[in-house]
């Protein structure tokens, strides 16, 4: 081999290993992600059937993190001595004996932006009236993250993040949320009070 095909051999590997080492995933992300009410995916799928199989039924392994996967969580986390918050983190996935490492789930491309009028409301009757006690239009105990919305214009199920709130769920309705509407919950009445009637960007995902 001359001196002029070794060095554009060494050129073509530095050019190949520098591309790797651009594709290949963050490990701190993937170690640092964590799986959490409203998550999606294959990792969600792992969690569920580790649950089951530990005696924790969560139901159905769907990969979706609901109401039936927050309280398998939860208790296994009372059951052995971690924080009960119903998040898997990396200590929740090394108790199940699953690997710390999560490859986050791709944020779809379909994924757009709304400008909505939003409001809030807490568990009160006078807010829930007359549905007070009950849960949220999909079944989920009312807490922070759940939404209710028109479900013409945000499909129910749907992930979103409210600018000024955070993350939530589509799986609420209520009879005054219709069109470019959408109600967001608060544990206290004077919580909903103090966000009043904003208008906000909502990233429906």
């Amino acid at each position: 081999m001359n001196k002029r095909n070794l060095t554009a051999l060494l050129l073509l590997m530095s050019f190949l290993a520098i591309s790797l080492v651009i594709s290949r995933p963050s490990t701190a992300l993937a170690a640092t992600s964590s799986l959490a009410w409203g998550s999606r995916g294959p990792a969600v799928v792992e969690v569920q059937k580790t649950l089951n199989n530990r005696g924790y039924w969560c139901g159905a392994a769907d990969g979706i993190f609901g109401p039936k996967t927050y309280a398998a969580v939860v208790r296994f986390q009372q059951d052995n001595g971690i924080q009960a918050i119903g998040v898997v983190g990396p200590q929740t996935r090394k108790a199940l004996g699953l690997s710390s490492a999560i490859t986050p789930t791709p944020v779809s491309r379909g994924s757009r932006i709304l400008t909505m009028v939003a409001t809030g409301y807490c568990p009160c009757n006078k807010c829930n009236y007359p549905y007070g006690g009950q849960p949220s239009y999909l079944g989920y105990p009312l807490r922070r993250g759940i939404v209710a919305v028109d479900p013409k214009v945000i499909p129910m199920g749907s992930q979103l993040h409210i600018e000024g709130y955070g993350s939530g769920l589509a799986a609420d309705q209520g009879n005054a949320i219709k069109g470019n509407r959408i109600d967001l919950f608060f544990p206290t009445h004077q919580e909903a009070l103090n966000w009043g009637i904003r208008t906000v960007r909502v990233t429906v995902y």
